[in-house]
Parts: structure tokens; C-alpha cells; sequence
């Protein structure tokens, strides 16, 4: 059985762009405006986000309407001024509500602070009134862009799995094997690619595990569970080490504090949560992409 992972956000499409629409979810009295702080970070209390009321008249170039969660519209704004209670995204674990409006908050803003100009004709460009496009003043949208990226659990024969350290993070740190997708290539093709230019590793079968949206600044990655032969040798330009570990290894390593995995709030770290569980799914059980499926 396959089970598709319902939004709990509501983005409104048909009229969120409908400033009328805006104006009264901006003054419904359950509405809540998430502020983000100029370092990503967020202000939480009790595992959860805090958000406050929405007050005064909305500015529709500040306060970017993110969706609806049931019947509590949402809006997001850049706070300023940095709190020193607010904390990283990268390590706090968000509950699934949570976790879709803090990406699309952080995705959004992010997007919007980086493309003040149209790409057509250099002008300056505004917000619309939901906040998913900007316009120039010659009518052009510009909708924002998604660099895509793979991330894979890369599994031997032994059922053992890949960690790696790049050269910039701390020795005891470690997480799965990634990299982005090249213009007009594929996702699987992108997969081995990376896996062989990173390890030298060579993938026998692979299947699509989930998604997740890393805007850090605007990353979608496309999982996967990978089995691989070969041995590991590392390129000094991609890595700095990477190693096959058994589930014993890691978690002993992990509790002795030798190791440290990716944050709970990213797809890497599920995918390895997943592994230690065997809740994997086989790389075998997937389809052939590369040739036709009938």
C-alpha cells in the first residue's frame, strides 16, 4: 500500500491573490502572524511555534500570506531585530503542522529578498497579494525557483550504510550522501551520478522513499534508498571522508557522542532513523525507470 501524505496547509489558491479575500483572513481574529528572524531562527515554547495575532492593517509587501491550517489563516513576516530566545531551524524538531509553515515561511521570504528584479527587463518588481509571485510594472510574474537535489541512504550488499563528512563540518559529524541536480538531467541519473563522483560507488537499484523542501535557501530533495557495490574511495574535492556503518555501530557511536547525525527536522536524519528501524524499503522493490515499464 502506498499512502500520500495529505498537506495540512491550505494555500488558497483560487483566491489568494484576491485582496479582499486577504483582508478578512488578515482580521479574523484567529489569525496568526509567524514572525522569522534575519538568522532563520524562530521563537518556540513547548515544542511548538509561537505566533502572534495579526494587528493593524497588513502590509502586503511585509506580511506574506502563507495558507490556511483548518480555519486559522496564516502570514509570515521577516522580524528585523534577532531574539536571543529565538532558535535554529536546524536544531529543533517541529511537529508536521509546524514544520510545513516554518519551510514555506523561510522558503518564501527567502525568495522574495533575493529577486527584487524582474529577470525580463530589470525592473524592480513587488509582491502580489498572497505572496507566491512577484510582478514588475510591465506585468511580468515571477514565481519563485526551486534548485532540486537527491539525498540517498546508500546501502552494500551487507545491508550496511554510507555516512560522509564534508570538509567544512566538525569530524565527528555525518549524514547521507547528497548533491543537486544538473540541468535537463533526471533525478536517478543524478543519483548515480553524485554517488559515483562522491564515493565511487556504483548503484545496482534504487527506489523513491519521499521529498522534503530545505529552504536553506530553496532546496527540494528527492529521497532515496540506494544499494551500491564497490569500495569507497574518496574524491578530496567532494569529501573529506566517508565510511559503511552497521546499525550497532551507529548507535553506539552516536551515544558515546563520536557521532553526530543531521538534525531531526531533515530528511537525512529520517532517512537513517528509518534505516535503524528497517523501515527501509528494499532498493529492488522499485521500478526500472530507465527502461519502459510496460
Amino acid at each position: 500500500m502506498h499512502i500520500v501524505a495529505r498537506p495540512m496547509l491550505d494555500r488558497c489558491h483560487s483566491d489568494r491573490d484576491d485582496n479582499e479575500a486577504n483582508r478578512v483572513r488578515w482580521e479574523n481574529p484567529k489569525a496568526r502572524l509567524l514572525l522569522i528572524d534575519p538568522h532563520d531562527k524562530v521563537v518556540m515554547a513547548s515544542g511548538r511555534l509561537v505566533a502572534g495575532p495579526t494587528v493593524g492593517e497588513r502590509d502586503d509587501q511585509r506580511d506574506l500570506f502563507l495558507g490556511v491550517v483548518g480555519d486559522v489563516p496564516w502570514f509570515a513576516r521577516r522580524n528585523t531585530q534577532a531574539r536571543p530566545e529565538a532558535r535554529s531551524l536546524r536544531s529543533v524538531d517541529l511537529e508536521p503542522t509546524d514544520r510545513e509553515l516554518v519551510m514555506s515561511a523561510v522558503a518564501a521570504l527567502a525568495w522574495h529578498e533575493s529577486n527584487p528584479t524582474c529577470p525580463r527587463c530589470g525592473r524592480p518588481t513587488r509582491i502580489t497579494s498572497g505572496g507566491p509571485a512577484r510582478v514588475c510594472p510591465d506585468g511580468h510574474q515571477v514565481f519563485p525557483r526551486t534548485d532540486p537535489a537527491i539525498i540517498a541512504a546508500v546501502l552494500d550488499t551487507e545491508d550496511r550504510i554510507v555516512l560522509a563528512r564534508q570538509h567544512s563540518w566538525a569530524a565527528h559529524r555525518r549524514s547521507v550522501v547528497a548533491g543537486f541536480v544538473e540541468a535537463g538531467e533526471p533525478a536517478e541519473h543524478a543519483l548515480v551520478r553524485e554517488v559515483a563522483e562522491e564515493t565511487t560507488l556504483t548503484i545496482t537499484a534504487a527506489r523513491y522513499v519521499g521529498s522534503q523542501a530545505w529552504p536553506f535557501p530553496r532546496s527540494l530533495m528527492f529521497g532515496y534508498v540506494a544499494r551500491a557495490t564497490g569500495s569507497i574511495d574518496v574524491a578530496e574535492d567532494e569529501l573529506a571522508e566517508a565510511d559503511l556503518f552497521t546499525r550497532d555501530e551507529v548507535r553506539q557511536q552516536v551515544q558515546c557522542g563520536a557521532l553526530q547525525l543531521p538534525p531531526t527536522l531533515s530528511i537525512a536524519r529520517a532517512l537513517i532513523d528509518a534505516w535503524l528501524a528497517r523501515r527501509l524499503p528494499e532498493p529492488e522493490s522499485g521500478f526500472d525507470l530507465s527502461s519502459p515499464l510496460a
